[in-house]
C-alpha cells in the first residue's frame, strides 16, 4: 500500500514525467556524414569553368555543356537525397588560377573525374551507383575526344 505522504497524483505526474527528463537529456544524432556525389558535382562544376577558359578548342564547348550536364544530375540527386535547408543554389567553384597548359589541365581533370567517380561506384546503392557510372564513362568519352 502506498504510503499517506505519497498521493496516488505525484506517482503519476512522476511516471509521466521520467520519459520527458530522458528526452530532454540525451544527445542528438550525429549530423550524416558528406553525401559523396557532393565532391563529384563540384569537381564537374570546376571541369566546366576549366573547359570554357579554353576557347581556342573546339571541343572544349561540348565539354562544358557534358559536364555541366553531369554537374546538374549529381546534385539533383544531393538535393533529392538530402533535400537542402534553404533554396539556395550550392555555392559556384571560383576559378582556379589558369594553369599553364589548360589543355593539359583539362585532360587531368578528366582523368580524375573518371577515377573519383569510378571509386565512388562500388560503395553506392545500386540507384546511384547507375547515374556515378554513367558519369565515369561520360568523363572517359570526353577524355578521348581531347586526345
Amino acid at each position: 500500500m502506498i504510503s499517506e505522504s505519497v498521493s496516488r497524483r505525484r506517482v503519476l505526474l512522476a511516471v509521466a514525467a521520467a520519459p520527458l527528463s530522458v528526452a530532454c537529456t540525451t544527445e542528438p544524432p550525429a549530423p550524416p556524414p558528406p553525401d559523396p556525389l557532393s565532391a563529384l558535382a563540384a569537381r564537374a562544376r570546376a571541369d566546366v569553368k576549366l573547359a570554357q577558359s579554353l576557347t581556342a578548342v573546339p571541343a572544349a564547348a561540348e565539354i562544358a555543356k557534358a559536364r555541366e550536364t553531369h554537374a546538374t544530375l549529381l546534385q539533383a540527386e544531393v538535393d533529392r537525397e538530402r533535400p537542402p535547408l534553404s533554396s539556395t543554389a550550392p555555392p559556384a567553384p571560383t576559378s582556379p588560377p589558369t594553369p599553364p597548359d589548360p589543355l593539359a589541365a583539362l585532360r587531368t581533370a578528366l582523368d580524375e573525374s573518371v577515377r573519383e567517380a569510378s571509386a565512388a561506384v562500388a560503395s553506392l546503392p545500386s540507384y546511384r551507383a547507375g547515374l556515378v557510372g554513367s558519369v565515369a564513362a561520360g568523363c572517359a568519352s570526353l577524355r578521348e575526344v581531347l586526345g
